[in-house]
């Protein structure tokens, strides 16, 4: 008997084609990552040393976006790890005067909060907030050294405020609405206050005291300019010879392709292999 073959046929409009295919894996794909960008986490890059040395210069981020988010549903908090931010906490945020720009430091007081620097010390709530994660002396050739600073010891020369400076720009001008005139002046802010976090907002800083542009400087936080929490470091990267070399954010196209030729050709000597992995705290 001859072996019958009987060819499968396809419904009308189901050969979709390669074509189609790959374009369907396609589409999917950037709907899973604009997904994840947009709820879940993100990428970010440390630029400049105002966090030196919790987070290094070139240290690529992951951050948890949900975990500040406000739950609509009860059953929302118990599925998904989120939370008020806390004192302590690392935190990606907008920052105030320019939104476009993300930055991260160390929130260090919440709404009610009463804020004092005292040569070069902070205090919260009149208690002397330190630890190994603070560090000071930044201005000095030896570079910034860790804490705890406690009274006895030296943090170097504080530096008072030389005098009182004011927003022109009306983009700027409205920001001061939000608590930020009241903090505004040139100089140092190694004393500063008492003052007391508003409402809704937050007091933030970095651990790199002498080398941040913080709440010292632009003033008082609004809370809905939050982004996440840095919950690892993928990947560090030193940006250039040293570990004082700043890092370049990318204003375009061609810089994204420059930084990842530079990252091509120094991925084996410049990556930090002892940082990549690690938990930023």
């Amino acid at each position: 008997m001859a072996d019958e073959t009987t060819e499968a046929t396809l419904p009308p409009g189901a050969a979709k084609g390669s074509l189609r295919d790959n374009l369907e894996v396609v589409c999917f794909a950037m709907v899973l990552i604009l997904f994840f960008k947009t709820y879940v986490g993100q990428q970010f890059k440390i630029p400049s040393a105002s966090m030196r040395n919790t987070l290094m210069i070139g240290d690529h981020l992951l951050a948890n976006k949900f975990i500040f988010a406000r739950p609509q549903w009860a059953w929302e908090e118990r599925l998904f790890p989120m939370r008020s931010v806390e004192r302590g906490d690392i935190i990606v945020f907008r920052y105030p005067l320019d939104r476009d720009q993300d930055y991260v430091k160390r929130c260090v007081a919440l709404p009610g909060d009463t804020v004092e620097m005292r040569n070069k010390r902070l205090y919260v709530n009149g208690r002397l907030v330190t630890g190994p994660w603070e560090y000071q002396f930044g201005r000095s050739p030896d570079g910034p050294t860790p804490g705890p600073w406690p009274l006895t010891r030296y943090a170097g020369e504080a530096e008072q405020p030389t005098g009182v400076w004011r927003h022109t720009d009306p983009e700027e001008l409205s920001m001061d609405r939000q608590g930020i005139d009241s903090l505004i002046q040139e100089g140092f802010k190694d004393n500063l206050g008492p003052v007391t976090v508003p409402p809704g907002h937050l007091f933030a800083m970095g651990d790199n005291r002498d080398n941040s542009l913080d709440s010292r400087y632009w003033g008082f936080l609004p809370m809905d300019h939050l982004r996440g929490r840095p919950f690892i470091v993928w990947w560090s990267f030193r940006e250039g010879d040293s570990d004082d070399d700043n890092g370049r954010v990318p204003n375009g196209p061609m810089d994204v392709l420059s930084d990842f030729v530079d990252a091509a050709r120094h991925f084996f000597t410049r990556t930090r292999w002892e940082r990549t992995g690690t938990i930023p705290r």
